[in-house]
């Protein structure tokens, strides 16, 4: 009997060693079990801040990318209506001889172009349709320069000494292209409303 008490003891010792094994694995999966639940918990939460982050910055970016695009439509639709505001006003310009004011016009960018080269002796250059009138004018501003009938505008003079060393456009499109440039800025603030 001995030698069964013995074979029952080893045999109890070595179940109570098993389990004791098995409830150490068992504790080890457990722990294993919850350090992977809580890395995979910080490795979803780091993913879903990437991706949080990544978001942010697409959006931001896209709102950047859309503004720019917003603004430069706007200073696009601004110059448009700058430029088409210009072209209507050379347009209602092309007629302006055949306006009973015109020949009171001619006489002023005359005169303010001969003014400018002073008492210099100079060259005016008109358009055909002008050479008439241009005669009467320099009449009654008693003035005897020569003219060319040489260039085609919608009204005006270019004046120039004989070496053209000064020369002076003073015609209603040059007119209109200094207008447009010293106004440019005033326009655009007009139409930003600023």
């Amino acid at each position: 009997m001995a030698y069964e008490d013995l074979l029952k003891s080893v045999e109890e010792s070595a179940h109570e060693k098993e389990q004791a094994l098995r409830n150490k694995a068992a504790a080890a999966v457990d722990e294993i079990h919850s350090r992977s639940k809580k890395q995979a918990g910080e490795l979803r939460q780091a993913h879903l801040d990437d991706a949080g982050k990544s978001i942010t910055t697409e959006r931001n970016k896209l709102l950047y990318l859309t503004k720019a695009e917003n603004k430069e439509l706007l200073i696009k639709t601004r110059e448009v209506a700058f430029e088409r505001a210009f072209f209507e006003a050379e347009t209602g310009f092309l007629s302006l001889r055949s306006d009973p004011k015109y020949p009171r016009v001619f006489k002023n960018l005359l005169s303010e172009a001969a003014n400018a080269l002073g008492s210099a002796a100079f060259v005016v250059h008109i358009d055909p349709r002008d050479e008439e009138l241009c005669k009467k004018t320099l009449a009654l501003l008693n003035l005897s320069p020569s003219i060319r009938t040489d260039i085609t505008t919608a009204g005006g003079v270019v004046v120039n000494v004989p070496d053209n060393s000064i020369v002076i456009s003073n015609t209603i499109e040059s007119r209109m292209q200094r207008a447009k440039e010293l106004k440019r800025k005033e326009i655009h603030g007009i139409l930003t409303g600023a």
